[in-house]
């Protein structure tokens, strides 16, 4: 059986449409991790808490991974993120397979568990702040 020759322009059509919804995609995942960053360090500065936050390596395309967006926002509430110590750092990522703008807040327990803890921005930057957020992400 012969098989069927696609269309050259067709398929450099497509290729590069479907690069450019991956790019566009990722640069979204990064731009929400952006804002959250921007959210934490200005709620954290409201109780006088200094935080640095870092998107090491935000702007290259990539493709979410068992659900999560590889991009990571480092978040340290003890100096530069570059100078902390890496068990004192957080880790935020995007969830990919949730509809809503949902993020995953990573870190070492003092039992030397990894700790977890998801939610919308809000209910992200509470969590990492500790500021009294005075709403919610349930709300309309």
């Amino acid at each position: 059986m012969a098989q069927q020759k696609t269309n050259p322009k067709l398929e450099q059509a497509l290729t590069r449409g479907d690069l450019a919804i991956r790019q566009a995609n990722s640069a979204r995942a990064t731009a929400l991790l952006r804002a959250l960053g921007k959210m934490i360090v200005d709620a954290s500065a409201t109780i006088g808490v200094e935080v640095s936050t870092l998107i090491p390596d935000g702007d290259r395309i990539y493709d979410p991974a068992d659900g999560v967006w590889p991009q990571a926002l480092l978040v340290s509430l003890d100096g530069p993120v570059e100078d902390a110590d890496p068990d004192e750092v957080r880790t935020v990522r995007l969830l990919a397979d949730d509809p809503g703008t949902v993020f995953r807040v990573e870190w070492h327990r003092a039992d030397g568990k990894i700790g977890r803890q998801e939610g919308g921005p809000f209910a992200t930057v509470a969590f990492i702040s500790d500021v009294d957020i005075p709403w919610s992400d349930d709300e309309d």
